[in-house]
């Protein structure tokens, strides 16, 4: 291997290695929390994490390998140009396709470890992590169902336990209602009881003592059948019905090897069917066209990181991030016409690469011509020229102005405002945060439109609705990674004036580390303020809204007010409770109530009412077409049809039924706070919630902390420069978030207060971080 190949390689090498852990270890961070999850609050072991980490990691690493590439390629070659050796390499007579080849090399590489996670690893990496999930979800299913909680993940049913025995784990107080027929109610009661688990098919069980079984018909309500038993054994949940019920085919096309995919594309080729052959096509085609975008980047990144000579690294970045974004929604797009009929499979899916490639080798020719070496030409270069010089001439006059400006106030007074030097880091930071920002949040977009594609495809969703989810749903995005973008930006920042000797010229001149650090932490205050009032005033409103938006691309067309059927059960202030279909806030009306009254002493029916609609007609609710069926001690039951609307007392006022199931992120802090304070005087344990409460405060204060944790670790980098940097934020992310996803679950079962476990992770890095500014030579 020639020596230039080998000095090329490990050029690419270092950049692509960073962006590549960058970009996949910041998709793993946003799962660190349902690891966290998995560990603590249903005690499941680390090397089951693990696995179901290693797992999941093929469907990321398909993507951000290409996406790696370029950014390496682009920072790698832009590198070169900068530093002048592209025309050193010309004016020894090489030509630009001299370095051609090891890029070529490069781009086959990837190529070829991408194409084989897509045709091997991936396929058999989907099938495993269903299959574990599922046995995760009934495994981990007794420790999920809490007391005084409504349960309704198994199918068709919903189970609300009174209270656990803390010594044996006995259920005590069970409550299940069989939602499977809509003509038949069946509802079961049981004193005590626990969830058992038969061997090897891991099939979910009830063992229930002392039961009694109400069954009603809703064509016949005079009819009624009460059955009361010693025990009863009911049948919950079977994964590979589950399997079966979950999936279209046997199995996902995703979690079937190419073989099976032409196996079934024959299969729907002789049976004449159009659409399934539409579907398998494009997956088949896609299994080669995303590991193929390795080969179309290396050829853009490579002209457009040589004609880069005066962007370098920065410039790089932002290039890469526009290529990578239009390609996945060329992409992505593609899939959608494909799928609808509307285009070709091979076209669809070949158009983005087709363009890269084209565009790839009309620059090559470009710079192949090696006129006017390392300049951009063209419209694009022209503008970048001319806003270059304007900026400039600025830069002289605003000089020019300063020092005729001797006796000025400022200088006079010696006032520590921001000054030539602050405004120097500033620049230089904020282009950096602004690089990173853009970038993650592009790739958090990537990755939210892949895993969605296919719902809209199968919905036909128009194009304006998914714009407007996006456009509420980048709210979050901004919010999730503002904090490590804070943290690369100051890394980068600071590692790129050591690595040039300016930090030292600036300590040379009298100045301590101190205060060229205080335009970067200023910087994190201000967007510490910002992301508190993102957090509170504008992601509860954009959250829901995108919640909204999410439900119709995933198909559902009429979202009841409550996002899910739990929160049509509700306890009421009393012992009992209510289920209804849905509440109309503008009529103050109940549909299809249903209230189950329980005995003052034990835990078994005392009355029960079914109505068609319950309306509050401004002192109480009046009750119309349905029944009441009260129950003696000794046995027996009475009857009474509903023919004419009657009042019946309960306390529950229409504001009781008017709150919608939010989520802690569709809630501001008032809204959350005064949410809990209702669960506890309802009997409830707001664990999670108050966690959630706390960690609205601490959250926006991330900023400040990984401003303050990077300074120091950005001091002592020296000469190492911003790749370096990149890689101690890839390490403190993980910590960071390691830890406070620990903590804040810890705190949700309530094992540590709700206050220590979300500002827990946030102090801990805070003192390191003083302890380390401390001992830096300042």
């Amino acid at each position: 291997m020639r020596i230039l190949t080998r000095y090329i390689f490990r050029e690419l090498l270092g950049p692509t290695t960073l962006g590549f852990s960058f970009y996949t270890l910041l998709i793993l961070i946003k799962n660190l929390f349902d690891f966290a999850e998995l560990i603590i609050k249903r005690s499941l072991p680390f090397s089951t994490v693990l696995e179901l980490l290693a797992l999941s990691l093929p469907h990321i690493v398909v993507l951000t390998l290409p996406m790696a590439l370029l950014v390496g390629i682009l920072i790698a070659i832009g590198r070169l140009s900068a530093d002048s050796e592209i025309i050193a390499m010309q004016s020894a007579g090489l030509s630009s396709r001299a370095i051609y080849r090891p890029v070529f090399i490069f781009s086959l590489l990837m190529f070829g470890i991408t194409l084989y996670l897509m045709l091997s690893v991936l396929p058999r990496g989907n099938r495993a992590l269903q299959q574990r999930q599922l046995s995760l979800l009934t495994m981990a299913a007794e420790t999920k169902i809490q007391p005084r909680v409504f349960f309704d993940e198994f199918q068709d049913r919903v189970i609300y336990i009174n209270d656990v025995d803390a010594e044996t784990g006995l259920w005590k107080g069970i409550f299940i209602a069989d939602t499977s027929d809509p003509n038949q109610q069946r509802t079961i009661l049981a004193d005590s009881g626990r969830l058992t688990m038969t061997a090897g098919t891991r099939q979910s069980w009830l063992e229930l003592h002392g039961p009694e079984t109400h069954v009603s018909s809703s064509r016949r309500p005079d009819r009624y059948d009460l059955n009361r038993n010693d025990s009863q054994r009911l049948f919950l949940h079977d994964p590979t019905e589950e399997v079966v019920k979950v999936k279209k085919l046997a199995k996902s096309m995703k979690e079937m090897g190419l073989p099976e995919l032409l196996d079934r594309l024959e299969q729907a080729r002789r049976e004449q069917d159009p659409l399934d052959e539409r579907f398998y096509r494009v997956e088949i085609h896609q299994r080669f066209a995303i590991p193929f975008a390795c080969i179309a980047f290396g050829v853009i990144g490579l002209p457009l990181g040589i004609t880069n000579r005066r962007g370098g690294k920065s410039s790089g970045f932002s290039l890469s991030i526009l290529i990578i974004l239009v390609y996945y929604i060329l992409l992505n797009n593609g899939e959608s016409l494909a799928r609808s009929g509307r285009l070709p499979a091979w076209i669809a899916m070949w158009a983005a690469n087709f363009l890269i490639l084209g565009l790839g080798f009309w620059l090559m020719g470009k710079t192949g011509s090696e006129r006017q070496p390392g300049r951009i030409r063209g419209f694009l270069g022209l503008l970048v020229r001319r806003l270059a010089q304007r900026r400039g001439s600025k830069i002289a006059a605003a000089a020019e102005a300063s020092e005729d400006d001797d006796g000025g106030i400022l200088k006079r007074i010696d006032i520590p405002l921001p000054n030539i030097l602050d405004r120097y880091i500033l620049t230089q930071y904020l282009k950096i945060l602004g690089l990173v920002l853009l970038s993650t949040i592009v790739l958090f977009l990537v990755v939210d439109y892949t895993e969605i594609i296919q719902d809209i495809n199968e919905n036909d969703v128009p194009f304006e609705i998914v714009v407007s989810y996006y456009r509420y749903v980048i709210f979050q995005f901004f919010d999730w990674v503002l904090p490590i973008s804070v943290l690369v930006a100051t890394l980068i920042t600071f590692g790129v004036l050591s690595k040039n000797n300016e930090v030292t010229a600036i300590k040379a001149n009298g100045i301590s580390l101190y205060r060229i650090a205080l335009p970067v932490l200023a910087v994190a205050v201000l967007l510490s303020i910002f992301s508190y009032f993102l957090l509170d005033f504008v992601l509860p409103y954009s959250n829901s809204r995108a919640a909204e938006l999410k439900s119709v691309i995933e198909g559902d067309e009429t979202p009841s007010t409550f996002s899910s059927e739990q929160r049509q059960w509700v306890f009421g202030r009393g012992r009992y409770l209510f289920n209804f279909l849905r509440y109309d806030k503008r009529t103050k009306t109940l549909s299809r109530v249903q209230i189950f009254e329980f005995h003052p002493s034990e835990f078994k029916l005392a009355r029960r009412v079914v109505a068609d609609e319950a309306r509050w007609d401004g002192t109480g609710w009046v009750f119309v077409g349905g029944w009441v069926r009260s129950f003696g001690d000794d046995g027996g039951s009475s009857y009474t049809p509903i023919v004419q609307p009657v009042r019946l007392h309960y306390p529950e006022r229409p504001s009781y039924f008017e709150v919608e199931a939010k989520t802690p992120g569709e809630m501001t802090w008032g809204e959350l706070r005064r949410y809990i304070g209702n669960l506890k005087r309802l009997g409830y344990s707001p664990d999670e919630l108050t966690v959630q409460l706390w960690r609205k405060t601490s959250w926006p204060f991330i900023s400040v902390i990984m401003a303050l944790i990077a300074l120091p670790f950005s001091f002592r980098m020296g000469k190492k420069g911003a790749l370096y940097g990149i890689g101690i934020a890839l390490f403190l992310a993980f910590g960071y978030w390691s830890i406070f996803g620990i903590f804040t679950k810890l705190g949700e079962v309530g094992s540590l207060p709700a206050v220590l476990a979300a500002w827990s992770a946030n102090v801990l890095f805070m003192l390191a971080a003083l302890y380390m500014f401390l001992r830096v030579e300042t």
